[in-house]
């Protein structure tokens, strides 16, 4: 199914209908580590004790280990790991209001489980604050080509604003947890009408609203507007602030930026793609004009 940091295969069985995803995780990168593997691993187990929640499980092997090391002789050690195949398509289109009211309900259940689930001392996922904001910055910062001095001031300003609203919150349990960080319109799928998340590789520690601003990059002003009515009745425990919500959909832009800038190929985009950013956020951002729901 393609080869990034690891090599992901959909694996069909001969005795019966089901399939299984299979992941190598053959990354060189040091960050890396078994735990940090595991850790996305035993959320997606305890995921799936949920009612109504379709989800990658992991499979344990043989030992009732959900980690396989394969020692190769040219490529040193590989970590395999195997899930469920959650069935479904990616949308490739703008979502219906219904179905932006099941992804809402989903987007809820993940964070009412987080918010109750015992993290084992053990975890080990990223962390989605302040520092990992301005990681994105500096990332951006390396790749002057894509912006003019004047563009990246534009950027760099707000992202001076985006951590002063993140570092004014408190964090509590029921604001702050295990989210996803990732469920773009790439990473869920629709079985009939009922969303699937898949591919919980980014999850980490983080703000809820942050979780929603990357699903809202990808949704309507009306669909949001959805989104967030739907997501209040659910999750009673958290009122949606859009005043906030506003600063993660911003920052959720930018980490995307510095992603894409590491890839030559998407230099064209970014070039097209930061001029109206910083006109249509950042600047009415700076005023204090609110932006998402218009």
């Amino acid at each position: 199914m393609g080869k990034g940091d690891n090599a992901t295969f959909r694996v069909s069985t001969s005795f019966s209908d089901l399939k299984y995803l299979i992941k190598i995780h053959c990354s060189t990168m040091e960050i890396i580590t078994k735990e940090f593997i595991e850790s996305e691993l035993l959320w997606l187990e305890a995921l799936a004790s949920v009612p109504n929640l379709v989800l990658p499980t992991p499979l344990r092997n043989q030992d009732y280990e959900l980690i396989t090391e394969v020692r190769t002789n040219n490529e040193g050690l590989w970590r395999v790991t195997c899930y469920s195949w959650v069935n479904g398509e990616v949308l490739n289109r703008q979502p219906t209001s219904k179905e932006t009211a099941r992804l809402a309900v989903l987007m809820a259940t993940l964070h009412k489980h987080s918010i109750q689930w015992d993290v084992p001392k053990s975890f080990d996922r990223p962390v989605y604050n302040s520092a990992n904001l301005l990681s994105s910055l500096t990332k951006l910062r390396h790749n002057f080509d894509l912006m003019t001095i004047e563009q990246f001031t534009w950027l760099e300003n707000t992202v001076q604003k985006i951590r002063s609203d993140i570092e004014k919150q408190i964090v509590t349990r029921d604001n702050w947890g295990i989210i996803h960080s990732d469920l773009h319109e790439g990473n869920y799928v629709f079985d009939r009408t009922h969303p699937r998340p898949i591919d919980f590789s980014a999850c980490g520690y983080g703000f809820y609203l942050f979780d929603i601003a990357e699903t809202f990059l990808h949704l309507y002003p009306e669909n949001r507007k959805i989104f967030i009515s739907t997501y209040n009745k659910e999750h009673q425990l958290h009122e949606i602030d859009v005043n906030l919500l506003e600063s993660f959909f911003i920052w959720a832009i930018i980490r995307n930026f510095a992603f894409l800038s590491a890839n030559p190929i998407e230099y064209e985009f970014l070039s097209k793609s930061i001029p109206s950013v910083i006109q249509n956020y950042c600047k009415k951002y700076l005023k204090g004009e609110s932006f998402l729901l218009n």
